[in-house]
């Protein structure tokens, strides 16, 4: 019996497929050559900037200078490309349906060669998957892509990329999913597993197939010895949320000063790294070359000690004033460190036998990223990935598990998240992505009925919520919402003798809202902790309003949603 013909949407359907397929490829062969040419031209910048012996003047020179090139670049032709990118890919993928603009991945190369090449304390992979992302972007654009294919293809450019910087291709694989999607589950698997397997394959045919670290061989020396990687694990939490206190609390800093400065933000934290750099020239760039040392015992206990804690402030100051780099390789960098050093102290205090300090080292790469970037399944491939070796898999977890509850537990919003909400984006919530369709925030919302300038005063404000008219209204305009007053309020700051004071002085409380794709129970749930309104603000600029939930809105919603249902 014959079978039935594919109809024409079955075999465009087809067509798509095979062409994202081929797509993939594509995406992988590029980003990987991409991440292989950042790589090259950071080591070639730094080799240029600083020669193989730096005198102190150099070391302290080289940061500063570069940083008020790199400043200038980021204030003015590339906007979009301080920090890590991880976040920035993010925001592209969920909230810009995956439309990165072209000059986003030439910037994000040309200032981060720079400012990690000039000996800022950052990362190359984030920024490499920034520049995967965004040729991807560029790409299924370019080829005339439908815009939900070219969102899906945006994490499959960022999978390749970061297979090539890390050669690691599973663990860039489930990065992609954890981080980049926030789905285990996602329907891209495959796309991400061909471009990481591209990409790689690119990167070992230009470097070789040498492994990024020269691990050790582990073995489990005694089983009373997890109680020490469970040390570890307890240690790495807390160093995780040092460093994302730290660093979040120094970039909210350097965001309140005045604007005019950003431009020279960089250059700031270049002169604290010069002085950092002085004291150790270890804690420059990306500094692979000593956690290879750590995981081999070349670094006594005190010099992994006190390189934890350098690289520790120096990424901080590096990342908060504003420089193009990321938060991937210091986190391994600084487990590396701390595990190294943990390892040494157990070997000589335990009352167990105890393996190398360099096995405590290599657990503790996976620990702080665990902790840190808080991608516990990806941390636990890329050690696996790194050994090859099903042993290690047990003390990982188990120091890997440790450190995350510790993580999440005092450090809710994980550092990516948090990044952009400092910046006023919020992402939606993995429960929300995945959440069924139903009434939303956008279905009940209404425009905003009374809005007051936050210089109104008190008086001239009360007069606009007459008695017939809204019990409630915003404070600021409709870029900007401050907060939410009400009649009741007003009233009282009149009656206290306040009537000629602008009405932002009252508008302290705190800033309740919601999201357009917020679901309807979450909706109610906020509009209970409010006076009757509830603003609705974009995911993009957290201040900006959309709309306003109202018991009357939602009445309204409500009766349009059952006249329009079907007898």
């Amino acid at each position: 019996m014959n079978a039935s013909p594919l109809s024409g949407a079955q075999r465009l359907r087809l067509r798509e497929n095979q062409l994202f397929l081929a797509l993939s490829i594509l995406v992988g062969v590029l980003a990987g050559l991409g991440a292989v040419l950042f790589s090259l031209s950071i080591d070639r910048v730094s080799h240029l900037l600083f020669g193989l012996a730096p005198s102190h003047t150099r070391l302290f020179l080289v940061p500063p200078l570069v940083s008020i090139v790199t400043g200038i670049l980021l204030s003015t032709v590339f906007t979009g490309v301080r920090g890590s990118g991880v976040p920035q890919t993010e925001a592209a993928f969920h909230l810009e349906s995956g439309v990165i603009p072209g000059r986003v991945p030439i910037g994000k190369f040309i200032t981060g060669v720079l400012c990690i090449g000039s000996g800022h304390s950052m990362g190359r992979e984030g920024p490499s998957v920034q520049i995967g992302a965004g040729i991807a972007s560029v790409i299924g654009r370019w080829v005339g892509l439908s815009p939900i294919r070219v969102k899906e293809l945006v994490p499959v450019g960022a999978a390749g990329a970061l297979a090539a910087a890390f050669n690691t291709p599973v663990a860039a694989v489930l990065f992609a999913l954890e981080e980049i999607i926030g789905d285990m589950n996602a329907t891209l698997l495959g796309s991400t597993v061909v471009a990481s397997v591209a990409s790689v394959i690119v990167e070992r045919s230009i470097l070789g197939n040498e492994p990024l670290f020269r691990v050790p061989t582990y073995h489990l020396v005694h089983p009373a010895e997890l109680l020490g990687y469970a040390a570890l694990g307890v240690v790495g939490g807390v160093i995780s949320v040092v460093f994302c206190k730290a660093l979040l609390g120094l970039r909210a800093g350097f965001a309140r000063m005045p604007a005019w400065t950003r431009v020279l933000q960089p250059a700031m934290g270049g002169v604290a790294i010069g002085l950092l750099l002085i004291v150790a020239p270890e804690v420059m760039g990306v500094g692979y070359e000593y956690v290879d040392l750590a995981l081999n015992g070349g670094l006594i206990l005190k010099t992994m000690a006190l390189l934890c804690v350098l690289k520790l402030i120096a990424t901080v100051v590096s990342y908060s004033s504003g420089n193009a780099g990321g938060i991937f390789a210091p986190s391994l960098y600084i487990g590396a460190m701390a595990g190294g050093a943990l390892g040494g102290i157990l070997q000589r205090l335990a009352l167990f036998p105890t393996g190398d300090p360099g096995a405590y080292a290599l657990v503790g790469m996976g620990t702080l990223f665990a902790g840190i970037i808080r991608a516990p399944m990806t941390s636990v491939f890329m050690i696996f990935e790194l050994t090859q070796d099903y042993q290690i898999l047990v003390p990982l977890m188990v120091a890997n598990l440790l450190s995350f509850v510790i993580s999440r537990r005092f450090q809710e919003v994980p550092i990516y998240h948090a990044l952009l909400r400092q910046d006023g984006i919020h992402l939606p919530s993995a429960a929300l992505q995945g959440a069924p369709a139903g009434l939303k925030a956008r279905d009940v919302m209404t425009p905003a009925a009374c809005v007051i300038e936050p210089d109104k005063p008190v008086a001239s404000a009360l007069e606009a919520l007459t008695p017939l008219g809204p019990g409630v209204c915003l404070v600021g305009d409709a870029e900007h919402v401050h907060a939410a007053i009400s009649r009741e309020q007003l009233m009282a700051a009149v009656a206290a003798g306040q009537q000629d004071d602008p009405v932002r002085v009252l508008a302290t409380s705190a800033f309740v809202h919601a999201h357009p794709d917020h679901p309807i129970d979450v909706v109610l749930e906020r509009l209970g902790q409010t006076d009757g309104v509830l603003p609705i603000v974009s995911r993009r600029q957290v201040r900006k309003l959309e709309g306003v939930v109202t018991m009357e809105g939602i009445t309204l919603a409500m009766r349009r949603a059952v006249k329009a249902r079907p007898d």
